[in-house]
């Protein structure tokens, strides 16, 4: 028994505590571009659309902060998701006596 009573993590652990990691780290920056770029200068693989008014093109305001927000707190959800992964010990069974 270690001295904190709990067991190490298995490798599966590991596996998915890292893939959540990543997946937590890829929409935090999309996030953060969200909320840093403006609308105008984000590329079109993040959603951004263009609509033309008057001859011009303008950037769309479409969602843009609403998919920044969305885009924050699945970061934060998998990046628990990660931790818990890690940290959570099943109940352990009662040693025979």
């Amino acid at each position: 028994m270690s001295p904190t009573g709990g067991t190490a993590p298995t490798a599966g652990r590991v596996a998915s505590a890292v893939i959540l990691a990543i997946v937590a780290i890829a929409f935090l920056v999309v996030g953060i571009m969200f909320c840093v770029e403006p609308a105008g200068s984000l590329p079109a693989w993040l959603g951004h659309e263009t609509i033309v008014v008057g001859g011009q093109r303008l950037p769309s305001p479409s969602y843009h902060p609403l998919r920044a927000v969305g885009c924050l707190i699945a970061g934060v959800v998998f990046a628990i998701g990660a931790w818990f992964s890690l940290k959570y010990q099943g109940q352990q069974a009662a040693p025979a006596q």
